[in-house]
C-alpha cells in the first residue's frame, strides 16, 4: 500500500529493521515482549532489557505507541490479530483514536489460546463491535469461514470481510532466475526447509539435516532461523558437501526460495505456506503447536484440498513422510492456482473507499464531540 498511502509500521520484531520493511516505507521499533517480560528473556538466556513488571512493560509500549499516533496522525490504523494487543496495551488508542480502525486476522486461530479474553469475548469483542470499522480476514473464503467457525454475533459478522490471502506474488520468471542462481537445472530437485523464527523448531531443522544426508539426489537449503539455539552448533556446515546442502542462520529471500523449491519443509506458518503455494512445491508441514485445534494443523488440512500438503505430527515422523513424498516429486498439477491471493489489493480498495466515504470515522467522531460539547453547554 506504500505509495498510494504513507505507511508506518509499528512493531516489536527486529526483522523489520533488517529486511522486512522496504526502504520506501518507514517503521518504529517497539521494545519487544521478549526484552521486557522476565520469563521470555530467561528463555533466551539473557536479562530483561528493562527491569519492570508487566504493568510497567505495558505502560512503556502504550506510551510509545500513543506518541507515534499523536505525531503521525493516521487516517487509518491496522491491528494484527489481537484487537487490543496481547496485554490490552492498545485499549486506550482503539478507544480514542479518530481514524478508521481495521483488525486483520488470518481467520484460523489457535483455539487452545484464551480466545474469549484475547479476541472473541470481553473488552476485545466490545472493541470489535463498537470501535473497529472492519474485520479483514486475510484468507480465501473457500478455505476459511471465520464468522461461521467462531459463531460471531451479527454486529461483528456485518463488519467482517474475507479479502483473499495476502501474499507477495512471485512470477514464473523470478522462480526460474532463483533456481538458476542456486545452480539448478530444469530436472534438479530442491528442498527448502525452515522452522520460521527458529524458536522451538530445532527438532524439525535437525531432522531436515539428517534427511539431507540420506537423499543425495536433492539439493537442500536449510534455514535455522534467527531465534534458533542450533546456530553455534551447525553454522560451520554452511556450504558443505560441494554446495548441495547449504545451512543458513537466516536468509532474506524466503519468499523466492519457498516459491522456487520442489519440496518445502515448514512448521506451517501463514507466510511460509502461502509462499510455497506460489510455486509447485510439495509441502511437508511439521506444526510447532501440536494440538490439532491450533492454526498450523487446521490451516494445513484445510489447504490440502487445493495442494499437495502432508502433515508430520512430530519431527520424528518427518523422515518417513519425506521418503514417501520424494517418490512423487515433482508432482502433478493441483488446484493451488484457484486460491484467491489478491487480499492486499482488495484491502487497499476497501480503505480507499472507506476514506472517501462521507461517513468517515473521523467526521463521525468530530460530530459526536461537537454534539457532546453542545449538550454540556
Amino acid at each position: 500500500m506504500q505509495g498510494r498511502f504513507a505507511c508506518l509500521i509499528v512493531t516489536g520484531h527486529r526483522a523489520a529493521a533488517n529486511y522486512f520493511v522496504p526502504s520506501t516505507c518507514e517503521y518504529v521499533h517497539l521494545p519487544s515482549w521478549d526484552s521486557l517480560i522476565p520469563a521470555k528473556s530467561n528463555y533466551w538466556g539473557r536479562a530483561p532489557f528493562l527491569d519492570v513488571d508487566l504493568a510497567g512493560a505495558v505502560q512503556l509500549r502504550r506510551e510509545i505507541i500513543d506518541g507515534v499516533m499523536r505525531g503521525f496522525r493516521p487516517d487509518a490504523i491496522f491491528v494484527d490479530h489481537l484487537p487490543l494487543g496481547a496485554n490490552e496495551e492498545l485499549a486506550p488508542i482503539i478507544e480514542h483514536a479518530r481514524c478508521r480502525k481495521y483488525l486483520v486476522t488470518r481467520g484460523v486461530l489457535n483455539d487452545t489460546e484464551d480466545l474469549d479474553r484475547l479476541i472473541l469475548g470481553g473488552s476485545a469483542a466490545a472493541a470489535l463491535r463498537h470501535r473497529y470499522d472492519r474485520i479483514l480476514v486475510a484468507a480465501d473464503a473457500r478455505v476459511v469461514d471465520f464468522p461461521g467457525k467462531y459463531a460471531v454475533d451479527d454486529v461483528i459478522r456485518a463488519k467482517t470481510v474475507t479479502t483473499g490471502y495476502v501474499a507477495e506474488p512471485v512470477a514464473a520468471e523470478a522462480i526460474a532466475a532463483t533456481r538458476r542462481a542456486r545452480g539448478l537445472g530444469p530436472d534438479d530437485l530442491w528442498v527448502v526447509a525452515s522452522a520460521g523464527g527458529g524458536q522451538t523448531g530445532e527438532p524439525t531443522v535437525a531432522a531436515s539435516i539428517a534427511i539431507s544426508r540420506s537423499h543425495p539426489r536433492f539439493a537442500f537449503d536449510i534455514v535455522l532461523g534467527p531465534r534458533s539455539n542450533l546456530r553455534s552448533e551447525v553454522a560451520t556446515q554452511e556450504g558443505s558437501d560441494g554446495g548441495r546442502v547449504r545451512i543458513y542462520n537466516e536468509v532474506h529471500d524466503m519468499t523466492l526460495r519457498h516459491a522456487s523449491a520442489d519440496l518445502v519443509i515448514t512448521s506451517g506458518g501463514y507466510n511460509s505456506m502461502l509462499e510455497a503455494l506460489q510455486g509447485r512445491a510439495t509441502i511437508l508441514c511439521v506444526p510447532l503447536r501440536k494440538d490439532a485445534r491450533d492454526e498450523q494443523t487446521r490451516h494445513a488440512n484445510q489447504l490440502a484440498r487445493f495442494a499437495d500438503i502432508r502433515l508430520a505430527p512430530t519431527a520424528a515422523d518427518l523422515p518417513a513422510l519425506f521418503a514417501l513424498a520424494a517418490e512423487s516429486v515433482p508432482g502433478a498439477g493441483d488446484r493451488r492456482a484457484e486460491l484467491d491471493m489478491r487480499g492486499a489489493a482488495a484491502i487497499e480498495r476497501l480503505v480507499m473507499e472507506d476514506l472517501a466515504s462521507p461517513t468517515n470515522r473521523v467526521d463521525v467522531d468530530l460530530a459526536m464531540d461537537r454534539a457532546g460539547h453542545e449538550a454540556r453547554q
